[in-house]
């Protein structure tokens, strides 16, 4: 006879453990940015382009600077190309200081966000290179690599801060200036104040004046200096005009009553 099936054994099955995967860290934002680094010191410089361009916590590809190098600063200008979006400068660098990179840096490539360095140069070298267009400046330490980056993003975060008031800017004065078309538009509109089309329209100075001084009267009730103030008169002036084309005084609030 053949042997039948085995036995099912009764309970819960045993199942082999599996070994739980570590928690995942947050993928950064891709940046892309190219990073125009520029100091004499060959070692901290590959040193500084390894750590930013390597660095393990960025597992995104894209998240990770892409170093330019520069060890002078006619280099550094030479090598700052549209692809450019960072730049670090070396306050203490040959052949053009870090003040007169980051300046004519800055006058060629106003979008570019803008780091300086340094291990030991003046300090009024440094406020100088904030004035010529800087966004933050590092003060260097041996073996700072996770600093310099937190520095370099601090700036990148400057930049844009700056670019987007800027651009804010822009558009509210353009709003300003379209608003103000608007009211002269909406003066012409408006009765006695619409340019004449024909000698049907042409009215007495006397009578146009007082159409004028009626409609400020209005819009400056209860505020009588201020009209004055506005129309470049005294009190007292407005008080005398106002009479000699019938039009009524407004009263100020504080200042008088209205003209009899």
């Amino acid at each position: 006879m053949k042997p039948g099936p085995a036995p099912r054994r009764r309970g819960r099955a045993r199942t082999t453990p599996v070994a739980s995967s570590p928690a995942r860290t947050a993928v950064p934002e891709p940046t892309g940015h190219v990073l125009l680094l520029a100091t004499a010191d060959d070692a901290d410089r590959t040193a500084l382009a390894a750590h930013l361009e390597r660095d393990p916590r960025r597992r995104h590809p894209a998240a990770r600077f892409r170093v330019v190098q520069a060890a002078d600063g006619d280099e550094a200008l030479r090598r700052a190309t549209g692809r450019v979006t960072v730049a670090a400068v070396d306050l203490v660098l040959p052949r053009g200081s870090g003040v007169e990179v980051v300046q004519e840096l800055h006058t060629r490539r106003p979008d570019v966000a803008i780091l300086v360095f340094t291990a030991g140069a003046p300090a009024a070298e440094a406020v100088a290179a904030m004035m010529a267009g800087a966004d933050f400046f590092f003060e260097r330490h041996a073996g700072d690599l996770a600093a310099f980056e937190r520095a370099l993003e601090l700036a990148v975060d400057r930049r844009r801060l700056r670019r987007r008031i800027e651009e804010n800017e822009a558009e509210v004065e353009a709003a300003r200036a379209k608003l103000a078309q608007l009211s002269g538009e909406l003066a012409r509109s408006l009765p006695g104040f619409r340019p004449p089309q024909g000698r049907a329209d042409v009215v007495p100075f006397q009578e146009a004046a007082r159409r004028y001084l009626l409609a400020a009267t209005r819009l400056y009730s209860g505020n009588a200096r201020g009209l004055a103030g506005r129309l470049g008169l005294s009190y007292f002036a407005l008080r005398r005009l106002l009479a000699r084309y019938e039009v009524p005084f407004p009263r100020s609030r504080g200042y008088g009553t209205a003209a009899r």
